[in-house]
């Protein structure tokens, strides 16, 4: 064959193998059978190896690199990506459309409903019809380039259908649930870890730095929306740009409804409350749109989302299994915590077998007993959690929950500390469970964030007598490990290397790591904000600590009481002689806008939580985690819990992320 019928068909196999591809995703029709695909790809491949200068991006061969990535570059993105504000009610959902109608004096304004899908936000961005980069959302501002992984996804386009079209599109990356059931299928078999639920999976598949492994995990995606650059004839409203990515080539979802007021809005709302259950993806509400661009541009942006645009959630998933048995947790601490043992129950997209009943308080307020058909919820659909008994269906065969007076690992004495709710093992210096969980959050990320060291390792190290403690980890040895099943010469060094690379915390992560009784990490950022050294705060009174904003009495007695226990003393010199040296991370001081203001964060913001503490820090105010009378400012995003209900009965002054901004910026703002 002479190069110029190689050429042929080579563009003809691209033609028919990327219309096939898109069939099978878009349409759910196998045109072809998978022998017959493979057979058009493998001479595809062959012609591709015999002319290498005939092989082009867009090829279905070049989906998936040779190479392992080490590493994923930032990418800033060219348009930002906003959240969406969440609506629970259909009340809700009315309001915010009567408010656009009357600042608009229509009547009725045209919507877009769709379905919320439960995955990842990606931005893809198309040059002259090419696909040049995939990148996470990140920040909205800046995220990863993934695009060797997003190459490799097979329902996501190459190259567009119009040659000459540059456009900035958005989609949301998710696993099918037949690919997810697949995946954990393959990973049972072989006896390894399975994933919780499709969007962890799917986050996790984009994370990989092997875009083979990528490609075989079957991830699918919806564009959802588009920025057409320098597009004259570019929509003029988003159902128009829906079908306008369709027509380029890319998915969009099926179930997308036009819809002539709010009324109908609610209407498709209430049809796939039901209905998502039967489709092949997660999903968790509806998305609702203006229709007309130019009602969306009149309309603008908050700091962190569309007006123009609202997210209504489903309620979460609730649902009925049986109680099986308790089983005792005991913490860090001490603290004795119920969980229930459940029969096994899909809930929100995972397998549910075990949930929180937080306390014996919390057990006797439910009237839950063994053998009971309890009501199982997600809390914020993440964590499983028993809200209800059906009393209706007791059979008599159940019996009282009892509360146990020894711990079950050590037999010591539990008691409940005066105002607290809890049990605690009161066995504190030789308790095992206590000292497991010690050194299982000592290495945690919160903590030392020391890698490669996991629960059954500590576990291994603490039967073997290689550790008693965590100051231990730090005498570890190469042949130490070698000596354990299960490692080699490079695990081996890769772990003693994350434990010595760990020498050298920021101080306030060192203190989060020593488990001292409430206080966590922004509790330990608080104290080194005014003890800089061990040593001062080592000789620190209650009276001191109680000082501190935020602190409170109980927390400066715990701290007290931490360092005046000749043990702790000498577990901090175990580090020390270990070479473990904290160091006190420079505070670096923007302006002085903030000094003498102290701000408690709180609810879902569009950054981490972190950023807006750098900044309030760097601008000389203070972060606390709790309300008090010298709470200077609340800021809440969405979600904001009981800190919002104290703040307004204490009367400090609320902010929102456009009033946080305005304050620092020296701008005029509402306050609430």
């Amino acid at each position: 064959m002479d190069v110029s019928r190689a050429k042929n068909r080579i563009n003809e196999l691209i033609l028919l193998l990327n219309k096939y591809s898109r069939l099978y995703y878009t349409d759910d029709i196998s045109a072809i059978s998978d022998f017959e695909y493979d057979t058009l790809y493998s001479e595809l491949k062959n012609l591709e190896e015999l002319y290498p200068q005939l092989c082009r991006n867009d090829s279905p061969t070049q989906r998936v690199g040779d190479a392992v990535s080490e590493s994923f570059s930032e990418h800033v993105h060219k348009n930002r990506l906003y959240s969406l504000d969440n609506t629970y009610s259909y009340e809700e959902l009315e309001n915010w459309y009567n408010k656009i109608c009357k600042e608009f004096e229509k009547d009725d304004i045209e919507l877009v409903a769709e379905l919320k899908i439960d995955g990842l936000a990606i931005s893809l961005l198309y040059n002259d019809s090419k696909l040049e980069v995939g990148a996470t959302r990140g920040n909205g501002s800046v995220g990863e380039n993934i695009t060797s992984n997003i190459r490799a996804i097979n329902a996501i386009p190459l190259s567009l259908s119009d040659s000459k079209v540059s456009v900035d599109v958005r989609g949301e990356v998710y696993m099918p649930h037949s690919s997810f059931e697949k995946l954990n299928d393959e990973a049972r078999a072989l006896g390894q870890k399975l994933f919780a639920n499709p969007r962890n999976a799917a986050a996790g598949t984009l994370r990989q730095l092997d875009s083979k492994i990528v490609a075989k995990r079957g991830l699918a995606m919806f564009a959802y929306a588009a920025i057409f650059e320098n597009d004259i004839n570019a929509p003029k409203t988003h159902f128009e740009t829906l079908k306008r990515l369709s027509e380029l080539g890319l998915v969009t979802n099926p179930n997308t409804r036009l819809c002539k007021n709010v009324g109908e809005v609610i209407a498709f709302c209430k049809e796939f409350e039901e209905k998502r259950f039967e489709l092949n993806y997660a999903t968790d509400g509806v998305v609702v749109k203006v229709n007309d661009y130019s009602i969306q541009n009149a309309l603008g942006f908050t700091a962190k989302s569309p007006k123009w645009a609202t997210a209504f959630k489903f309620p979460p998933e609730e649902m009925s299994t049986k109680l099986l048995d308790i089983e005792i947790g005991i913490g860090k601490t001490g603290a004795i915590t119920p969980v229930a043992i459940l029969e096994p129950v899909n809930l929100a997209g995972s397998v549910v077998k075990r949930a929180s009943l937080h306390n014996y308080d919390e057990i006797k307020r439910l009237g839950v007993k063994l053998g009971d058909t309890v009501r199982v919820k997600k809390a914020a659909e993440i964590i499983p959690k028993v809200v209800a008994v059906e009393v209706e269906k007791r059979d008599g065969s159940e019996k009282d929950i009892v509360v146990p007076t020894l711990c079950p690992v050590c037999q010591a004495k539990l008691e409940v500390p005066e105002g607290e709710v809890n049990l605690y093992c009161t066995n504190n210096e030789f308790c095992e469970a206590q000292n497991e969980a010690k050194i299982q959050f000592f290495v945690s990320k919160p903590a030392m964030n020391i890698d490669g060291v996991g629960s059954q390792l500590i576990k291994t190290l603490l039967e073997t007598g290689l550790i008693n403690d965590a100051a231990d980890l730090y005498s570890l040895t190469k042949d130490d490990l070698l000596k354990l099943e299960g490692f080699q010469d490079k695990s081996a060094t890769n772990v003693i290397n994350s434990i010595n690379n760990s020498k050298h915390p920021k101080f306030s992560a060192f203190l989060t790591a020593l488990n001292i009784k409430h206080v966590g990490k922004e509790t330990a950022e608080l104290i080194v904000e005014n003890f800089d050294t061990l040593e001062k705060l080592k000789i620190a009174s209650d009276k001191d600590l109680a000082q501190i904003d935020g602190l409170g009495e109980k927390v400066a007695q715990a701290i007290t009481q931490w360092f005046a226990d000749e043990r702790n003393l000498k577990l901090l010199l175990k580090f020390e002689n270990s070479g473990v040296v904290p160091q006190i991370v420079e505070k670096t001081v923007l302006s002085n806008v903030f000094v003498d203001k102290s701000f408690v964060i709180t609810g879902t913001l569009t950054k981490p939580r972190s950023e807006f503490e750098q900044i309030i820090k760097s601008h000389g105010g203070k972060t606390s985690s709790s309300v008090s009378k010298k709470t200077s400012y609340v800021l809440a995003g969405d979600s904001p819990g009981s800190k919002l209900l104290k703040a307004q009965s204490l009367g400090v002054k609320i902010l929102d992320e456009d009033a946080f901004f305005a304050l620092l910026e020296g701008r005029q703002f509402d306050e609430k």
